[in-house]
């Protein structure tokens, strides 16, 4: 009896070209998050690795760049869980794979400055109690980043 071969990844199981990608959950010293408006969703700030790129420093400088937050006061303080979604680029279907992290800044509300050239039209700090305003047009792989932060790890005891 011969053995099937299964798939060992999700984009050998979907038969798709993978695309890799990171970002990040910002928050900061009043624990308010970071939000960015992009194709009528609110989203986390995350770009696409180049090659051989670190995740996690691919991260700090998308968020960056997307937000205007100065890179020094950004420091990454857990890894959160990655999310799969599918993409288009050039007409071609690809499996976007990304990998979030928990990133503290150092500050308040500060002021931010959305990258226009990339969609993003508008950053938001949101305050905790009031994401519910929010979750309507948060994209759904967003959502599940932000919730899992919020229920394992928002109000776990500082060390």
């Amino acid at each position: 009896m011969a053995k099937t071969k299964i798939p060992n990844t999700i984009a050998a199981t979907v038969n798709l070209p993978e695309i890799k990608a990171a970002g990040g959950l910002v928050y900061n010293d009043r624990f308010h998050i970071l939000l960015i408006f992009k194709r009528g969703k609110w989203d986390l700030p995350k770009g696409r690795l180049e090659p051989r790129a670190n995740a996690m420093e691919t991260a700090l400088r998308e968020i960056s760049e997307e937000t205007g937050l100065d890179k020094a006061k950004l420091s990454p303080k857990g890894k959160l869980p990655q999310t799969f979604h599918t993409t288009r680029h050039e007409k071609i279907k690809y499996l976007k794979k990304t990998s979030w992290y928990l990133v503290h800044y150092r500050g308040d509300d500060s002021a931010v400055v959305p990258q226009f050239r990339e969609g993003i039209i508008e950053c938001r700090w949101v305050h905790l109690p009031d994401l519910d305003k929010y979750r309507s047009l948060l994209l759904p792989r967003i959502e599940y980043v932000i919730d899992f932060w919020l229920q394992n790890l928002a109000y776990a005891p500082r060390k």
